[in-house]
């Protein structure tokens, strides 16, 4: 049936939805135009029915049952306008007045019953109250044909006789006596049954159209709450990443000017140092991260340094991009980038605090993406960390990334983990949560040819990459003092 075909559709209906006549408006408008319609329609057929009277006071407070019923009853007591509608008809029907408009009060009752409430009351109610209209209505016709015969024909019918069309003088066109004919009552409960359906397919479809709008809103909302989310996750893994880095250098330095302060003054001073510079690159790199996340381009989303006033970090544009500050370009990625001459830098800092820091660039990974070189360097960045926090023995670090189907690094330490087992930190997370998030693979865990720590990580190249030319890997020598060693091999 029209009523129960629905369309394939993600959304399940929900019966329990609210309809179209729920909402007072629709009512308000519908009531209206029935009450003009039944009462005006019902004094024009009074004049087409020989048989029929017009409509007094008795009839219009009649006719207006089914509108009143309409509006005040529904939703709240869909059962009792049912009823009310339809003794309000066959009362008017039995008083002699005529047939046809009085009808639209009832069947307008009936579909707003079917377009409001819940839906599977609705049906059974409005479904029970076409058939006590229908039965209603046969009743009547059977009950008041031989008298309208008998004033059309002004000759007395015998009780039993039989009546309608057909079966007697009187019973034409004109007079409106077919009205009550078998067969006109088979075609008026046709057309209330085709109402009903097509005010039950309405409602399904309304009611699936509500549900697929709740269920692209209850979308929006998870993915809304995933975006914040993992928004907040990027920027713990930023900030972290900043801050073990340097907090971590900041220690080692720390520690040994305190141990050199009265023997070696000189050193004291370039640990000193160190601590100011790092602070400040990390108190830089944090400005930036904090920057790009913030909303507004007013003085507060920007930072200055104290000492040199030199103005960090980053705002919105206009467009919704994030800007650098200084003229460091028009537009900058949410994430701080990088270039692998970074790398360079991280392992400086490294051998500031005593590792012997070999690195391994090979030519064929110039030109990388922009987030696999940023990847890359913060994968180094805490390796490099996690070597001074959980390996205070290791003295060489070989830190190597090469490039074949895809880009590997590889961080290697020959120091023995203090504290026993090492459990997975936020750091380690980091990095795996970042290698992951680009399709490749992380693994951590003691080397396999002896003693130390290996990380690696394997990421993968957008396809379509231009493929540098590939060339042979050179490693610094080992035997170069770690306060003066160079790195060698071709760098991005």
């Amino acid at each position: 049936m029209l009523g129960t075909i629905r369309p394939k559709i993600d959304a399940a209906a929900d019966l329990s939805a609210p309809g179209p006549f729920d909402r007072t408006r629709p009512r308000v408008f519908v009531a209206v135009a029935v009450v003009f319609a039944t009462n005006l329609g019902s004094l024009g057929a009074a004049r087409g029915q020989a048989w029929a009277s017009e409509p007094g006071l008795v009839g219009f407070l009649l006719l207006l049952v089914a509108p009143a019923t309409l509006l005040f009853l529904l939703p709240w007591r869909p059962a009792l306008a049912a009823v009310l509608s339809v003794a309000a008809t066959v009362t008017f029907l039995l008083l002699g007045y005529p047939w046809g408009p009085v009808f639209l009060g009832p069947v307008a009752v009936l579909a707003g019953i079917m377009l409001s409430g819940d839906a599977r009351r609705a049906r059974l109610i409005a479904w029970s109250g076409a058939a006590l209209l229908a039965g209603g209505v046969s009743a009547v016709a059977s009950l008041i044909a031989p008298r309208v015969e008998q004033a059309l024909t002004d000759e007395p019918r015998p009780p039993h006789s039989e009546w309608g069309p057909g079966h007697g003088p009187g019973w034409n066109a004109d007079d409106g006596g077919w009205l009550l004919s078998p067969g006109s009552l088979v075609a008026a409960a046709a057309w209330l049954a085709v109402v009903l359906l097509i005010a039950s397919g309405a409602r399904d479809r309304i009611t699936r159209r509500v549900a697929a709008r709740a269920a692209a809103r209850a979308t929006a909302a998870e993915r809304e709450r995933t975006a914040v989310a993992s928004e907040r996750l990027r920027i713990a893994r930023e900030l972290h990443d900043v801050l073990a880095h340097s907090l971590s250098a900041i220690n080692v330095q720390a520690g040994v000017g305190l141990h050199l302060l009265e023997k070696n003054p000189g050193q004291a001073r370039e640990a000193l140092s160190n601590i100011r510079d790092t602070s400040k690159d990390a108190l830089a790199e944090v400005r930036t991260v904090l920057g790009i996340v913030r909303e507004g381009t007013s003085p507060s989303a920007r930072g200055t340094l104290p000492d040199d006033g030199v103005t960090i970090g980053a705002s919105i544009g206009p467009g919704g991009e994030a800007r650098l500050p200084m003229g460091l370009g028009d537009a900058a990625p949410l994430t701080p980038t990088w270039d692998l001459t970074g790398l360079h830098a991280l392992a400086g800092q490294a051998r500031a605090e005593g590792l012997d820091v070999t690195v391994e660039l090979a030519a064929s990974v110039s030109g990388l993406p922009d987030h696999v070189v940023g990847i890359v360097h913060r994968v180094v960045q805490e390796s490099l960390t996690n070597v001074r926090r959980h390996a205070p023995s290791a003295r060489r670090v070989t830190l190597r990334v090469t490039r074949h189907d895809g880009v590997e690094v590889v961080v290697a330490d020959d120091g023995v983990p203090t504290g026993g087992p090492v459990e997975p930190g936020y750091g380690l997370l980091g990095m795996r949560e970042r290698v992951e998030g680009a399709g490749g693979t992380l693994t951590a865990g003691p080397r396999g040819d002896g003693a130390g720590w290996e990380v690696r990580a394997r990421l993968p190249v957008p396809e379509g990459w231009p493929r540098a030319s590939t060339g042979s890997t050179t490693e610094a020598p080992a035997s170069t003092p770690p306060s003066d060693r160079t790195e060698t091999g071709d760098t991005a």
